[in-house]
């Protein structure tokens, strides 16, 4: 699952910004842009979530986020994983994978996660087969063919990633990648063992068979309310079940880093998975005196370990360091968090959840369909029409209803005709809004009333067809709307990096643009810096051209460029095409 929100955190970790304050909106977006090209996000088709509020990093976002098919009808690309590369001069290529059972959004639910970190070794290894054999098929799951130049790079990754020799965390002895429905990448993890530890949000009787090799005793389960009283009274007999203790998050301090989760939402988005505060998908197995910890994002169900694509990382060492006791804790660790869950089960399905649950299938059959967002230009190139098409009828079962809603714009809502091709048309969109995100929203018109509609929504990545060439630049100038934004901005592109050391001198203006400009209290001036780029980085300035092209060609714009601008950027520009002739 994808929040287009949350999805702006890897490229921002990636440009080394500040994650944490009060964030500059300019520094954020140029971290953003300066990172397209270097970050790829794939995720399942009908899971990216309706944002609260649109912003146009979003817009940045857009080349790097790959919606993917499900494997088959009634199965899900699941995984939860980043792989990351890190170069520079005279060092090995260092390697991170990040396996975690969260997913890219807001949730402040409790999840797991490990990190491992690498060097790039001489020769490849065994155990990294599944991941290598994991990254190699990314683009294959994609709806949309990459550009050449990202599958160059995502191969280049799975490559690399077969060399990578990883660092063992302490008081492990081994390590073991698990790739489920992964071609080339057989996952045939041993979970045989006298001592079974199981931590799934959903669990069902023949996944938890699964992962305890149909054992009977010494289970401990720890999973929702929900989930636990749907499994068989014979399953319930063979555990100790446990849920997450509601008052368990009253414990943590609030020092401000949680947030809400993403289903407190007032208009109902996709599914995040979440249930009672727990998300984590965890399974400890203790056998010869060995503990083999299991991370990443199987749940304990059928499906996952059966047509599902998910990913694990199997950490080995001693039972007493590992083990099902270490985890839990003795009145501190896990078990602290926990209470014991007084059902029995056998309770049968909750309708609601049933119409939810062909509410999500619904959406992820539609999401996997082809769309096209087609701009037709005015006559007076000021806003557009974007006709949004798809490839033959939509497979929405009756009794369900469908909306279409271009994320940048609210409130041009369009229903198409039920059982012929989408064919509609949002009209008088200025160049900043125009996206290829379309919020698709499904209602299931018998069970809804007008007080308590049963719907839920997501965002589609349509193929964008003529798009103008001048569209980021536009939504650059939007927010760059101010000499101060102008002048952060400037200074982030030319590499200065840090904008809070850039300040307004204030001299005979009035503060708001008509003053002095330096960089830092009696420091180097804009005349200096820009120089000094056109000496040593003169690619950032063709960069800088394109938006100050942008604000030069209207008033409003041409009001943001400090006095003096228009005549420096002149000369600079000259001399910058001599030096490239």
């Amino acid at each position: 699952t994808l929040d287009l929100a949350t999805a702006v955190v890897p490229p921002l970790a990636f440009a080394s910004f500040e994650l944490r304050g009060q964030p500059d909106p300019i520094a954020a977006l140029e971290a953003v842009r300066s990172c397209t090209d270097r970050v790829d996000i794939f995720c399942q088709a009908g899971q990216i979530m309706v944002p609260t509020q649109h912003s146009d990093l979003m817009a940045y976002l857009e080349p790097m986020v790959h919606p993917v098919r499900r494997p088959r009808p009634g199965y899900l690309f699941h995984p939860k994983v980043w792989f990351l590369e890190y170069r520079a001069d005279g060092e090995p290529d260092r390697f991170r994978l990040i396996c975690s059972t969260r997913n890219l959004t807001p949730s402040s639910a409790w999840d797991a996660a490990v990190t491992l970190d690498g060097v790039r070794g001489d020769r490849p290894a065994r155990r990294n087969t599944p991941i290598a054999a994991f990254i190699a098929s990314l683009p294959t799951q994609s709806l949309q063919v990459l550009s050449e130049r990202r599958q160059q790079r995502i191969a280049g990754l799975a490559d690399a990633a077969a060399y990578v020799e990883w660092e063992r965390p302490e008081l492990v002895n081994n390590i073991e990648f698990h790739a489920f429905g992964v071609r080339g990448a057989k996952a045939a993890p041993d979970f045989s063992g006298y001592r079974h530890l199981v931590i799934s949000p959903f669990v069902t009787d023949d996944g938890l068979a699964h992962v305890t090799r149909g054992a009977r005793g010494n289970i401990t389960l720890v999973s929702c309310r929900d989930a636990l009283a749907a499994l068989s009274r014979d399953t319930m007999a063979d555990v100790e079940a446990f849920e997450i203790d509601p008052l368990a998050a009253l414990h943590l301090p609030d020092d401000g880093d949680y947030v809400h989760s993403a289903t407190d939402r007032s208009s109902p988005s996709v599914e995040v998975e979440t249930r009672s505060g727990l998300h984590a998908k965890v399974t400890v197995v203790e056998r010869e005196r060995r503990a083999h910890v299991f991370i990443g994002s199987p749940n304990a169900t059928g499906p996952a370990y059966g047509g599902n694509v998910e990913f694990a990382v199997e950490l080995v060492g001693g039972a007493t360091k590992l083990g099902v006791d270490a985890f839990l804790g003795d009145g501190q660790g896990l078990r602290s968090l926990l209470v014991t869950y007084d059902g029995a089960g056998g309770v049968g399905p909750d309708p609601a959840e049933e119409v939810l649950k062909a509410l999500r299938n619904a959406l992820r059959a539609l999401a996997e369909i082809p769309f096209t967002l087609t701009v037709v230009p005015s006559t007076q190139n000021v806003v557009h029409d974007l006709r949004l098409t798809s490839e033959g009828s939509l497979p929405l079962p009756s009794g369900l209803a469908l909306q279409a809603e271009l994320l940048t714009v609210k409130g041009k809502v369009r229903v198409p005709e039920a059982a012929s091709p989408v064919d509609v048309t949002f009209d008088g969109v200025t160049v900043p809004d125009i996206t290829p995100f379309v919020i698709l929203r499904v209602t299931d018109i018998e069970s809804s009333t007008v007080s308590n509609p049963v719907e839920l929504s997501t965002v589609i990545h349509a193929h964008l067809v003529g798009d103008p060439p001048n569209r980021l630049d536009e939504v650059l100038a939007r927010q760059v709307d101010t000499p101060e934004k102008f002048l952060r901005f400037l200074m982030l592109l030319l590499g200065i990096g840090d904008a809070a050391l850039m300040t307004l001198v204030e001299g005979e203006g009035d503060g708001a643009g008509q003053g002095e400009w330096q960089v830092g209290a009696g420091g180097t001036g804009i005349f200096e810096t820009i120089v000094t780029a056109l000496a040593t980085k003169p690619a950032s300035l063709r960069d800088l051209d394109r938006l100050v092209r942008r604000l030069q060609s209207t008033d409003a714009g041409a009001q943001v460029l400090p006095p003096g601008f228009d005549d420096l950027w002149t000369s600079v520009f000259d001399a910058l095409e001599r030096l490239e002739v």
